[in-house]
């Protein structure tokens, strides 16, 4: 009996391990998987795997509110690989080409999203210059809906370092999460110096 106890025990705090998927990043100066570093007045929950090509930071959930950041895209590559858990290889995934104008550039990252089928409907507008850390890119707002009905607002900015891009979203709930968190973000983002 006792050895079916100390069993049972052993089991239960072996489970116990925390997720090291999610981390809490706390307010303050933080880096990011050696990418970037940015300065954060809240504290977020950080979803990192390291075979996605991406993460994120959350406070309320994924599909309520994020900020993503993206690993840089080489000549060739894609902004989302085929290992995603949200992506199928339906089709040829767009590729990036860094000879591409600031139009392109937005185009890109609007048929990525569109190519992982994440959203029903997906939209960009209202491009400007803008720079991600002392990276010369652009900026852009984003409109998207999902499977669900549900409409979402936020906003992008994407940049050329060495032949790689460089890109970070922020996209909530057009119903309260948007307003609640978009000044936070636009600060988050506006922080953002490439490493």
């Amino acid at each position: 009996m006792k050895k079916i106890f100390l069993f049972i025990l052993f089991f239960i705090f072996s489970s116990c391990e925390a997720n090291k998927t999610y981390v809490l990043t706390e307010p303050g100066n933080v880096e990011i998987d050696k990418i970037y570093t940015v300065n954060t007045n809240k504290k977020w929950s950080q979803f990192q795997e390291k075979d996605y090509n991406f993460l994120f930071w959350t406070i309320d959930g994924y599909t309520i509110q994020r900020i993503v950041f993206f690993k840089p895209v080489k000549d060739g590559r894609s902004l989302f690989d085929h290992d995603s858990f949200f992506t199928m290889e339906n089709k040829k995934r767009p590729i990036f080409n860094s000879k591409m104008n600031k139009f392109e550039i937005k185009e890109f990252v609007e048929n990525c999203i569109i190519w992982s089928r994440e959203f029903t409907t997906f939209e960009t507008k209202n491009i400007k210059n803008n720079k991600i850390g002392d990276v010369e890119g652009v900026y852009f707002d984003i409109n998207a809906k999902n499977e669900l009905g549900l409409n979402y607002k936020g906003f992008a900015i994407a940049g050329l370092k060495n032949e790689e891009l460089y890109v970070v979203y922020f996209l909530a709930t057009e119903i309260e999460f948007y307003e609640k968190y978009k000044d936070e973000a636009k600060k988050i983002i506006s922080s953002i110096r490439i490493l």
